[in-house]
This record gives C-alpha cells, sequence and structure tokens, in this order.
C-alpha cells in the first residue's frame, strides 16, 4: 500500500510523536484537535522534536524546517481524514470516546484508509464495532518518547483483516520504526503489561517500606534497567541460568518463593500513595530539575543508547 498523506487525530503528546515521525519521513501530515490554540501549541513541540533530531544528527541539515513544512492543521476531524492513505488516532484512552471519534473518522475517511489507534490498553475488538469498515481498523500502540523509541505494537480486531495488520507492519518499518506483531489482543498488550506488573511491585516494596522510590529506581536502572537495552526476559534467564532449561531446573523454586510474597492487589491501595508521592518528590532529580528538563535530560541519554546499540 502507497502511503502518502497522513492525518494524526489528537494532538497530545502522542500525537505530536506520531506527527514528528510521518513529517520526518517526507509525508504530508494533517494533524486535528478540538482548538486552534491546542493546535498551535502541539506545533510548537512538534517544530522542538524536529529540531533535537536534527541537532543530534538523526535528520539531515535543514530537515527540520522541510518537515515542519508538511503539516497542516484542523479543528475537525472530517477535514483532517478526508483525503488521506492513514490514520493515526491518538486521543484519550476511553472507549466512548474512541468510539466517537473511529465512527467520524470512518464515516469520513476514503474506503482505502487504513484507521489505526494508539491506545496504550484498549481492545480494538470493542472500539470497530461503531464502524462501517471494521477490516481497516487496527491498534498501533508507540512508546513515549514516540518520535525516539523505535517499538510499536500491531494487533488487529477479531474484524480486522490480515492485509491491514501487513500493510500497517509495512508502514511502520518503513518509517523506521520496530514493529511488533502481536498473535491476539490482550489488555495492555506486551509492554504495558509488563510495566503493569513490575510498577506493582515498586509500588509495594515502597509501600512495604523496603525501600525509598529512589532507591527502588536506583535498583533498576543500576541493575537490570542496565542490560534490558540489550537483552529480554528470556534470554536473561537463558544466559544466568546456563541455557533455558537448566534455569528452570535450578531456579525454579527460588522464584516460587518471590512469588509467594508477592501482592496480586488490581488497584493502588490507597496507604500506599502519601509514601509513593512524598518519596517521588524527595528523588534528588525531582527536586532539582523541572518535568521538562527531566524530559530533555532522558531524552538526551536516549539517543546516546540508540546510538550505542545501534551498532550492534
Amino acid at each position: 500500500m502507497n502511503i502518502q498523506r497522513v492525518a494524526c487525530v489528537g494532538a497530545g503528546l502522542i500525537g505530536q510523536g506520531w506527527a514528528t515521525v510521518f513529517s520526518s519521513r517526507g509525508l504530508e501530515v494533517i494533524i486535528q484537535d478540538i482548538s486552534q490554540e491546542l493546535l498551535n501549541e502541539s506545533m510548537e513541540r512538534i517544530r522542538l522534536n524536529l529540531n533535537f533530531l536534527e541537532a543530534h544528527n538523526l535528520l539531515p541539515k535543514g530537515q527540520a524546517d522541510r518537515s515542519i513544512g508538511k503539516i497542516t492543521t484542523t479543528t475537525h476531524i472530517h477535514d483532517a481524514v478526508s483525503h488521506v492513505d492513514y490514520v493515526q488516532e491518538s486521543v484519550p484512552d476511553n472507549y466512548d470516546m474512541k468510539k466517537r471519534v473511529f465512527k467520524e473518522m470512518d464515516d469520513a475517511a476514503p474506503a482505502h484508509a487504513i484507521l489505526a489507534s494508539s491506545t496504550s490498553g484498549l481492545l480494538m475488538t470493542e472500539i470497530q464495532k461503531v464502524t462501517v469498515q471494521p477490516e481497516r481498523c487496527v491498534l498501533a500502540h508507540p512508546m513515549l518518547p514516540v518520535h525516539l523509541m523505535p517499538a510499536v505494537e500491531i494487533v488487529g480486531g477479531e474484524q480486522t483483516a490480515q492485509e491491514t495488520v501487513e500493510w500497517t507492519r509495512e508502514f511502520m518499518t518503513s518509517l523506521g520504526k520496530t514493529p511488533i506483531v502481536l498473535n491476539r489482543e490482550v489488555p495492555g498488550y506486551i509492554v504495558n503489561r509488563l510495566q503493569a506488573a513490575l510498577l506493582r511491585e515498586a509500588i509495594d516494596l515502597v509501600h512495604k517500606g523496603v525501600a525509598s522510590p529512589e532507591e527502588v529506581d536506583t535498583a533498576f536502572c543500576r541493575g537490570i534497567g542496565l542490560r534490558d537495552p540489550l537483552i529480554g526476559p528470556f534470554l536473561r534467564i537463558h544466559l544466568a541460568g546456563n541455557g533455558i532449561e537448566d534455569f528452570i531446573k535450578n531456579f525454579s523454586q527460588s522464584y516460587c518463593y518471590r512469588w509467594e510474597t508477592m501482592e496480586t492487589w488490581t488497584s493502588i491501595p490507597p496507604s500506599a500513595i502519601e509514601p509513593m508521592v512524598k518519596g517521588v518528590r524527595d528523588m534528588e532529580m525531582v527536586r532539582k530539575k523541572s518535568l521538562g528538563e527531566i524530559g530533555a535530560w532522558r531524552d538526551e541519554m536516549l539517543v546516546k543508547i540508540l546510538n550505542l546499540i545501534g551498532q550492534d
């Protein structure tokens, strides 16, 4: 499928990231949100993103200005999607809102256009129920910051055509992304389910007074996080156990002791909130830097890591 014109419905942080990616690859982009004020703010953020990419040699010199020239804005969904080949929806994660937006997009977009959602946890099977062409609806979930993180999780709903999934995979590959196609739907997909499990244990360690938020973050960043850009959980245990079979034989009982003492709650205990909030506010970086400064520092470090692992 030849994709030349794309629409970003929703101009928040995720939509801005997608518009950065699309425009930096030479595509014509139209961004939609509910007010021109929001769109103006988004355009400033996109310009900063593009300048950042150019400054770090991730775009050729002069490409940032050319890319920003590829973007137009509108406050009407119909105008945004009526002449495009691909739509990336990034409105808040709420079924009612997603369904309303998808119905509007399905009514207005050309019959050949793919309708993709950036949702971080909802199911396409439910969202696509309101559309006349559910076969062209697919989930394409990015990682933040979208313009830097390569991974995109792709999965269709029950009525999604296999060719839609394949076209989306090919499109993401052409953008320089690393598509991960799931075999079936599950709330939160892969990345956010892993993050949810990790976050629950991190919160519980603070709640039970085992460690502060800063100590938990340090343990992660200087421990498993340091090797996470290189190997995932399965390759880790394959190496740690001198082979996956030996790991299962030698460490299963040890892991049972850990799992038996871990919590299984599905909502944050009210008594955990105060120590968690206080602990984060007391972190050295949080005390010394604004949210914007922390984000900028993270992005600078991400570029260094991406450059390193890109060398294989």
